[in-house]
């Protein structure tokens, strides 16, 4: 009898061991065994981009904590943090209530460029925005790097770099 509870703990704990292999022990902490598709990186970007920029109404448009609400769930917190710290939210506000003009993004193309040893992915991307009112539109096309990572089984952006786009009519960049 007492070989057979050796034996049952031996299992159950091997058993523990296995299922949290996959478990990151931090939550911004990448876990290295998943593969990251290219596909799913780029249907991740795509929803993170397209919250972050997209203004329908430059006279109403989304606000900072809108924004930042949004995008929480395509980033990590460390990433969200940083990004709340920055302000980044509130640039495509800004853009659209000055230029007075919608901001909409019409595609996002990922290349992929490294798999690092920590299961992270870099990547570089080109985006397509369109600025435009009723009278006008113009094409813009905005180009950056960023990581993704598998942090608890959720793809998660760790780290986003982007070159600045000179709009007509801004002070500043996009």
């Amino acid at each position: 009898m007492n070989k057979i509870l050796r034996m049952i703990i031996i299992f159950m704990f091997f058993g523990v061991v296995a299922c949290n292999k996959n478990v990151a022990k931090d939550k911004d902490e990448p876990v290295k065994e998943d593969v990251i598709r290219v596909e799913d990186a780029e249907e991740l970007f795509k929803g993170y981009y397209t919250e972050l920029y997209t203004i329908k109404d430059p006279s109403n448009p989304p606000t900072f904590d809108e924004i930042s609400d949004n995008i929480k769930g395509y980033i990590s917190e460390d990433q969200y943090k940083a990004q709340i710290a920055d302000r980044k939210y509130q640039i495509p506000e800004l853009v659209a209530k000055e230029l007075k003009k919608s901001i909409e993004v019409l595609d996002v193309n990922l290349e992929e460029q490294s798999i690092n040893e920590n299961g992270t992915r870099d990547y570089t991307y080109k985006t397509v925005l369109k600025v435009y009112d009723e009278n006008s539109s113009e094409i813009y096309e905005k180009e950056g790097e960023l990581t993704i990572a598998n942090i608890n089984n959720e793809l998660k952006i760790i780290r986003e770099w982007s070159r600045g786009v000179k709009i007509d009519g801004l002070k500043g960049f996009l």
